[in-house]
């Protein structure tokens, strides 16, 4: 640190001239033995002391008021000011910016859920009559569908009542499951070489058409075949007769074709199986038997039977709604709950800011620049004979700045202005007004059309 430039008494003043300095009332090596200050406390207070008593025997100023001049206050607190400035710049750029940009991402991410909350439910359809239904009409639609339910219930039709689970899991996965046991039929008792078709092309082209006509064919066939039934079931319970008729028709022809080629297919199998086991033990040759009408029968009988009495069109679409509405509603929750915990958190954010962040930032700041106090003070030490009521306190003082200061409370220091805080407390401010728009917002929304309806009623699923 260098001393300002200052002039010494006028060469006309005597009472300076003839006047000599007394020196410091402490050697470097008293001082540093005596635990006062450090060798560079010690260069820096003697930097000044000489100026100082200059400057007071000059003005012939009296003993016990030779305090440190404003100017030396102002240097010998120069390097403390400016690091306390650095470092509540730095602290508000990583510790605050931060923070606050953090709350300003909730507040986006909770106005885009609310957003997204002030549109659901969205628009649903089902695959039995693909309408479109908005979210509210959907709800509606459900509950038109289950009065229509309970009512014929009530009368006594049981068609609306669906397959069991396991039955419609089972419909679902049964042609892969048959195809897969074609294959393993085909493999391990005619010896097609399905990993090889090079060796017997005849042989493992027809296991390619089996497998085909199963996943592709077959399962066509089966499917209309169920479907028929399924439109029969309902339009007898309707009254519909003419239509009932139709579907009879429909399902008769459906399930003849499919009866005859999977009856072809799985004789086949069988006589083929046979003829390839000859004369091999009785249990082996049951065991192809039964796997043999399992795949060639029981499969397209529970792919039939999963879909043929798997309740009727009213009771398929209000299922397939409740199921979506049941989503819709699932998510409406979620969003809701993170809404909460992003307010919450926000706030959080700001209670941190306020009440641990900033004054923490603002101890160490006035920590920082009252480091000053040890050269000032045993400066004025080595000067000595200083009146009491001079002391300089240590804590900041007040000043004509609206935004605030901080300062060492040494004469003629500078103060460290308050306005990046300031900055930054209109900011948060501006973020709490909008938090307080976003909560009011988050309160006045409607509920779920779907979480009422569906706390009145039990569905059969």
């Amino acid at each position: 640190m260098t001393v300002p430039a200052t002039s010494l008494p006028d060469s006309g003043d005597q009472t300076g001239r003839n006047q000599s300095c007394p020196p410091p009332h402490y050697t470097r090596r008293e001082a540093v033995r005596a635990g006062l200050c450090t060798k560079k406390v010690y260069t820096l207070a003697l930097t000044y002391y000489d100026y100082v008593v200059r400057n007071h025997l000059a003005s012939d100023t009296p003993r016990e008021r030779w305090e440190p001049q404003d100017v030396v206050g102002c240097q010998l607190s120069a390097d403390f000011v400016q690091d306390g400035r650095e470092l509540l710049a730095e602290r508000l750029e990583e510790d605050v910016d931060p923070a606050l940009d953090d709350i300003e991402g909730l507040c986006i991410g909770v106005s885009t859920a609310i957003d997204t909350i002030e549109k659901r439910p969205g628009d649903l359809s089902t695959p039995e009559t693909n309408k479109v239904y908005g979210g509210r009409s959907a709800v509606s639609r459900v509950s038109e569908l289950t009065d229509r339910v309970e009512t014929e219930r009530a009368m006594g039709h049981r068609h609306h009542d669906r397959a069991p689970r396991w039955l419609r899991v089972i419909s679902v996965w049964a042609p892969w499951a048959e195809a897969m046991g074609f294959l393993a039929f085909l493999t391990y008792y005619l010896n097609v070489p399905i990993l090889s078709p090079w060796q017997d092309w005849m042989g493992w082209t027809f296991s390619l058409i089996l497998v085909v006509y199963i996943i592709l064919g077959q399962t066509w066939l089966v499917d209309h075949a169920a479907r028929a039934h399924n439109h029969c079931r309902e339009a007898q319970a309707d009254g519909q007769k003419h239509s009932a008729e139709t579907s009879r028709r429909q399902r008769l022809g459906y399930l003849l074709v499919t009866g005859g080629i999977a009856g072809g297919i799985t004789a086949a199998l069988i006589e083929r199986g046979l003829d390839a086991l000859g004369n091999a033990q009785p249990a082996i040759t049951a065991v192809m038997i039964v796997l043999a009408l399992t795949t060639g029968l029981l499969m397209p009988t529970l792919t039939f039977l999963g879909k043929a009495l798997d309740g009727s069109k009213v009771s398929r679409e209000r299922d397939a709604l409740s199921r979506d509405l049941d989503a819709d509603l699932d998510w409406h929750d979620e969003l809701v709950d993170q809404v909460e915990l992003d307010l919450a958190a926000a706030r959080n954010i700001d209670h941190e800011l306020v009440e641990k962040v900033v004054p923490a930032i603002r101890s160490e700041v006035q920590d920082l620049v009252n480091e000053a106090h040890v050269p000032y003070d045993f400066l004025r030490l080595q000067i000595g004979g200083l009146s009491g009521s001079h002391t300089v306190p240590s804590t900041a003082v007040a000043t004509t700045d609206p935004a605030g200061s901080i300062s060492n409370g040494i004469p003629g220091a500078d103060a460290i202005s308050l306005q990046p805080v300031v900055d930054r407390n209109a900011r948060l401010a501006a973020l709490r007004g909008r938090i307080a728009d976003l909560d009011k917002r988050f309160r006045a929304l409607s509920a779920h059309p779907w979480d009422h309806s569906r706390s009145e009623r039990t569905l059969d699923r």
